[in-house]
C-alpha cells in the first residue's frame, strides 16, 4: 500500500477560531475562556504523521500557527472498515493527556500513540489508513465542580477522581470523558459520571449519594475540536 499513500508535504495554514464553547445553563460552570485554535489542519497533520510512519519518512513541518503553544490533547482515531450496524464510524484509538505540551510535538506524539498503542484495540495497519478519519481535541483548563452533576453535557468534559474502595489500597481512581461522548452514547449526566467510575475500575453498583459518590471530586472542561478524513488528507495532497 505504500505507493499509494501520499507522499509530498505541503505547507498547511490554520485559520478559524473555535466556535463550541457556549454559554452555560444556570447553575452549571462556565468554561474557561481558551486561546486555543483546533483546524482541519491539524487533523491533517496527524495524518501525515501517521502516513510518515508507515513510510519511514519524516512528517512535514508543523505548519500552524501555535505549533509551540502548549495544550493538553487527544487525538482520536475512527475508522468504516467493519462499519457498525448504525452506519457509524467505529472508534479506532482514542489516546491523550491532560499535562499540556506543544501543540506540534503532541499531535506527532498522540497521532501514532492513538492509532498504535491503544490497548483496546490492535495496532492501526497500514492498509487501514484509506478508512480513517482523524479528529484533535484541545482542552481548556480544568475547573473543580462541588456537583458531580453541576455540568452540561456537550459543552463540558468530566474528569473525576476518588480513592480506591479496596480496604488495603492508598490508589487514587480515575476517568474522563470528552464532551462530545455523553450526547454521542445519550447518556443522562448521571449514567455519565457511573459510567466514568466503571471505566476507572470500579466494578461494584453505584448510586447517587452513596459513599462511592459522596468520595468524588469532579473537574470540568472544554475542548475545540476539528477532524478530517483520509480522502479529505489526499486531496489537500494532491492540490499542493
Amino acid at each position: 500500500m505504500s505507493s499509494s499513500l501520499p507522499s509530498s508535504t505541503p505547507s498547511l495554514s490554520a485559520s478559524t477560531q473555535p466556535s463550541n464553547l457556549s454559554t452555560p445553563a444556570p447553575g452549571t460552570p462556565a468554561s474557561p475562556a481558551s486561546s486555543a485554535i483546533c483546524t482541519r489542519q491539524h487533523a491533517l497533520y496527524c495524518f501525515d504523521v501517521l502516513v510518515a510512519h508507515f513510510q519511514k519518512r519524516d512528517p512535514m513541518p508543523p505548519p500552524f500557527d501555535n505549533a509551540n503553544e502548549s495544550f493538553a490533547l487527544f487525538a482520536t482515531w475512527n475508522t468504516t472498515q467493519g462499519r457498525r450496524a448504525s452506519g457509524k464510524p467505529a472508534l479506532r484509538g482514542c489516546i491523550g493527556n491532560f499535562s499540556p505540551m506543544p501543540l506540534a510535538k503532541g499531535l506527532r506524539e498522540y497521532a501514532l500513540v492513538s492509532a498504535l498503542e491503544d490497548h483496546r484495540f490492535s495496532p492501526v495497519r497500514e492498509d487501514e489508513i484509506p478508512y480513517l478519519s482523524c479528529s484533535v481535541s484541545l482542552l481548556t483548563p480544568f475547573i473543580p465542580i462541588p456537583d458531580p452533576l453541576s455540568w452540561t453535557p456537550g459543552e463540558h468534559g468530566i474528569h473525576l477522581t476518588f480513592p480506591s474502595p479496596t480496604s488495603n489500597s492508598r490508589r487514587t481512581l480515575s476517568a474522563t470523558y470528552l464532551p462530545e461522548i455523553c450526547p454521542e452514547q445519550g447518556w443522562t449526566k448521571e449514567e455519565t459520571v457511573i459510567s466514568a467510575i466503571h471505566k476507572a475500575g470500579y466494578r461494584g453498583k453505584v448510586v447517587v449519594g452513596d459513599d462511592i459518590w459522596n468520595s468524588l471530586k469532579v473537574k470540568v472542561y472544554g475542548s475545540v475540536k476539528a477532524g478530517c478524513t483520509y480522502s479529505e488528507y489526499t486531496r489537500f495532497i494532491q492540490a499542493e
